[in-house]
């Protein structure tokens, strides 16, 4: 957790509750410049390195991410470099794989494009003695060190339902502890008698591992019967595939065809692009989702005494993405240098550095690997928005 965020959760940490939540912003000049030039480089360059790759290039998510994966592996005297791709395709990831395995670099940190059509040349890297940590997206627990998770599915999948159905009903985001949000929802449609609520999700790729489990924690969330005959159990699932322009397509859609009452967008790319639609076109739809702050400060509110529902988007969620790459950034470490095998049970330590403190994390059975669990999200509201803004 960056010491600079514990300043500001001091005073909110009863505001940002759940343990839900993710899914990308402009980390900077720094992080664009490190994107430009890691993503650059020819054969030669990464030999030795330890790689970090995203589903694809032009995404500040990732971006983001690799800021402190960076900045943790350089405070180790590690060289960090960015290899994405240009399009989000699992062939598209596999050809420059197998292009840095050929290269010989130390680890490799992924987040993936899709559930199978990798163990090859994960073998390959294996077989190679090259390292395997995956982030946001799962690779194959056959192939991985670990998997490094931003917050547990279900969380994620119940908290976004929940924020979607409060907007709906006008709802400020309820502060307090991390039952509030369901409190609110049980008394909220306790006394609701009016028209089946429908929500709509604007997602990645229709093949993406992470936002589909999400999607099927929103579906097993709907399935409770307090939500019977007032929320539609059936999601509105449109695809942006995580590039901007067809995500404003599938959110255009969404307003042409005026079904749903809000869009939950579980991907930084697409929660952005519904809002520019939203907001331009003046549809009564309104937005919740995974979101950058500093990407969506034109769309939600922009101090605690605003009025939420004048604004596309009245809160949203999220993590401390940088500090998620960090976290993958000194998993990757540990598995090159101290021996971390990622086996349930088994630890490391990350250390101090920057403006993050250490922190020790611990291997959890996850399906049918392991993960470590990163840290909780946040809710963004207008009570903290002024704050996360200047620091996301």
């Amino acid at each position: 957790m960056r010491k600079f965020k514990k300043v500001v959760s001091a005073a909110l940490v009863a505001a940002m509750t759940m343990s839900l939540v993710a899914g990308c912003g402009n980390s900077g000049q720094s992080a664009a410049g490190s994107t430009a030039t890691a993503n650059a480089g020819g054969s030669g360059d990464v030999e030795g390195a330890h790689v970090f790759m995203f589903k694809s290039t032009g995404n500040s998510f990732g971006d983001l991410m690799f800021e402190g994966f960076e900045e943790y592996m350089t405070a180790k005297g590690e060289k960090a470099v960015y290899k994405s791709p240009a399009e989000t395709t699992v062939a598209a990831q596999v050809q420059m794989l197998d292009e840095l395995i050929t290269q010989k670099v130390a680890s490799i940190t992924i987040s993936t494009n899709g559930d199978a059509g990798y163990d090859e040349v994960f073998k390959k890297a294996k077989d190679a003695g090259i390292q395997i940590v995956s982030v946001d997206s799962e690779a194959n627990p056959d192939y991985r060190v670990c998997h490094v998770n931003q917050a547990e599915s279900a969380d994620i999948g119940a908290g976004l339902v929940r924020a979607a159905v409060l907007i709906t009903l006008g709802i400020d985001y309820p502060e307090g502890s991390d039952d509030n949000m369901a409190a609110a929802i049980k008394e909220a449609l306790a006394s609701y008698s009016g028209d089946e609520i429908n929500l709509g999700v604007l997602s990645a790729g229709i093949d993406t591992p992470v936002q589909n489990g999400w999607i099927a924690d929103m579906e097993a969330e709907l399935a409770d019967p307090i939500y019977a005959g007032k929320v539609s159990a059936t999601l509105d699932k449109k695809y942006g595939n995580d590039d901007p322009t067809e995500s404003t397509t599938q959110a255009n859609a969404f307003v042409a065809e005026d079904k749903v009452d809000c869009i939950i967008s579980p991907t930084t790319v697409g929660i952005a692009s519904a809002g520019q639609v939203l907001k331009s076109s003046d549809s009564k739809i309104k937005l919740t989702g995974l979101g950058i702050p500093s990407e969506m400060q034109s769309f939600m509110p922009s101090k605690a005494s605003d009025d939420a529902f004048k604004s596309v988007c009245p809160y949203m969620m999220l993590w401390d993405v940088v500090h998620l790459g960090a976290v993958a950034g000194a998993a990757s470490y540990a598995a090159y240098k101290d021996g971390f095998d990622g086996a349930v049970g088994s630890s490391f330590t990350m250390d101090a550095f920057g403006d993050y403190d250490e922190t020790s994390y611990e291997a959890y059975q996850s399906g049918d690997g392991t993960a470590v669990l990163a840290g909780n999200p946040y809710v963004f509201y207008k009570g903290n928005i002024e704050e996360w803004v200047k620091a996301l």
